[in-house]
């Protein structure tokens, strides 16, 4: 075998480990019990049929599992008949957020022999405006609920929060004119009121509240998972709490619904809380016995949206924050929800 030729099986053999490492990812199941009684559809049995038309509002995107020809591309659910027929779009995901009239849809490709990712910036008929090269493996996105800036997550290093080693780069990007704002390990942090940094720092799990400014985020250093609080124009955030991964602001910017880490019997895996902002405190929502590994969507203020795998890729839940509701299943096969309203 000519050098030339060893040279490319190896780099083929690369290219197919990174794909496999992101497949598993992004499906691998989550530790914790079976999921509990519903009555809500069996998506094995249950195959969403196609509407012939967009929905009007309220409705949400997904990027939709149904095992066709249209796997991966952006499903428009209206939120009124979730488990009924979707419309089906033309633009294929990995992960996707919108508001607003301004959507950032992150995919995978290919560039030559390397895997490349990209966000796609699209509007509200699902044309592409813009894109940005991303540097890393997508793993979250959210779009300002103004529609003009996002907050992007990728990894570069390994391919899940649960892997030693990894590391998280977080940009913010102007939708409107396709550009980077800045990385969020540039910005100014302070904790207690004095300045912060470290040279560990990893950003994941951007939200934004009303006005595209302010925003949540996680940032972990030490070990410890902090929540916190920035301000986009000033390049600064502040930290609010701790053990607290990928926030996620109620439409009314009261509470912050996350995930936080717990290894015990089960294995390593992620429990939702609400954190109410005003008086810092904690809800665990202890009916979803199951790992949550997610940055929840917003179904209304009392309601969250998370994926969990299923034997045929992913469907997502619906649990009210009371914390004793049981979740019940929302969208069959379908992963990466925003709402539009």
């Amino acid at each position: 075998m000519s050098g030339r030729v060893r040279a490319f099986v190896a780099v083929l053999g690369v290219a197919m480990t990174l794909v496999a490492s992101y497949a598993w990812f992004t499906w691998s199941p989550s530790p914790g019990p079976a999921a509990p009684a519903t009555s809500a559809p069996d998506p094995s049995e249950t195959v969403p049929a196609r509407l012939a038309a967009m929905p009007s509002p309220p409705f949400a995107m997904v990027r939709s599992l149904i095992a066709d020809d249209t796997h991966g591309r952006i499903g428009v659910i209206p939120l009124a008949a979730p488990a009924g027929p979707r419309f089906i779009t033309k633009l294929a995901c990995e992960r996707l957020s919108y508001a607003s009239g301004h959507g950032v849809c992150l995919t995978l490709g290919a560039d030559g022999m390397r895997t490349s990712y990209t966000a796609e910036i699209f509007d509200s008929s699902f044309e592409v405006r813009g894109r940005v090269p991303l540097t890393g493996v997508p793993s979250r996105v959210r779009v300002s609920p103004d529609g003009r800036r996002a907050g992007i997550t990728v990894f570069e290093e390994g391919h899940s929060y649960a892997e030693q080693g990894y590391s998280t780069r977080t940009t913010l990007i102007d939708t409107l004119g396709a550009g980077t704002i800045g990385d969020l390990e540039s910005f100014a942090v302070t904790r207690d009121g004095r300045p912060f940094r470290e040279v560990d720092f990893n950003f994941w799990g951007v939200t934004f509240a009303k006005g595209g400014n302010r925003f949540y985020a996680t940032l972990a250093s030490g070990g410890v998972k902090y929540l916190v609080e920035g301000d986009v124009d000033a390049r600064a955030a502040r930290v609010v709490a701790r053990d607290v991964e990928c926030p996620s602001l109620s439409p009314d910017n009261r509470r912050v619904a996350y995930k936080q880490a717990y290894t015990d019997a089960r294995g390593m895996g992620w429990t939702l809380h609400v954190l109410e902002l005003a008086t810092m405190s904690d809800t665990t929502l202890g009916a979803e016995t199951r790992s949550v590994d997610d940055q929840v969507e917003w179904l209304d203020d009392g309601h969250v949206m998370y994926h969990l795998p299923s034997s045929r890729g992913a469907d997502i839940w619906v649990m009210s924050t009371d914390g004793t509701t049981p979740p019940r299943l929302h969208f069959p096969l379908a992963y990466s929800p925003a709402v539009v309203r």
